[in-house]
């Protein structure tokens, strides 16, 4: 009577087994690996639309709500105009807002002087506590945005021509120390998203332009 022997794996199969399990794993890693980077550059992607979204929010409620309130920079100095922007100016755009909200109610205006610029690839958000302030007062500074390479803006005038500063070049600077601009065009670069514009209609002039 003969008995029925036992085969085990030879070390050939047993290396063969190994190396398909092996080759399967890394195959199921890479695509887990795929996956979780795809995942990660979603969730970045996100973050920075809803940055970009709430940049564009604060922009817009600010350049919307314009007053053409002058300034002194300090009690004696003479008059500055509620709206003055260009690309050399520095800030590079600086103006008066109303509809700043009060909900402590505090004994404040509603009003409030805001400024943008941009340092070192930020695109800054500057505020004064008061309308008149004296030249060492220092603004309240917000970075709105990261990695941004170009910030330009252009104002249209009565004429719905687009000025590249105001007041508009070769204008009498007095004649303008309340005038606003019609619309404001806004224009912010971000490094490796592109452009993004931004057509924000301003306040009317007290004549009707």
């Amino acid at each position: 009577m003969q008995r029925n022997q036992a085969h085990g794996f030879t070390l050939i199969e047993l290396l063969v087994a190994i190396a398909i399990f092996a080759i399967i794993a890394a195959m199921a890693y890479g695509g887990l690996n795929g996956v979780i980077h795809q995942r990660d550059n979603t969730l970045a992607a996100m973050k920075q639309l809803r940055t970009m979204q709430l940049a564009m929010t604060i922009i817009g409620r600010d350049f919307s709500q314009l007053e053409p309130r002058t300034v002194r920079d300090g009690m004696q100095g003479p008059p500055q105009p509620a709206f003055a922007g260009g690309k050399q100016n520095i800030p590079q755009v600086i103006f008066t807002r109303g509809g700043w909200s009060n909900p402590l109610a505090e004994v404040r205006s509603t009003q409030q002087r805001v400024a943008y610029e941009l340092d070192n690839g930020k695109l800054m958000r500057l505020s004064w506590p008061e309308l008149d302030q004296g030249s060492q007062t220092e603004p309240l500074k917000q970075t709105l945005l990261d990695h941004v390479t170009d910030f330009s803006l252009r104002y249209m005038d009565a004429n719905g021509q687009w000025q590249e500063q105001w007041p508009p070049l070769n204008s009498n600077a007095n004649a303008f120390l309340s005038r606003l601009p019609l619309a404001v065009e806004i224009k912010v670069t971000i490094k490796d998203q592109g452009e993004f514009t931004r057509l924000i209609e301003a306040h009317r002039n007290d004549d009707g332009t």
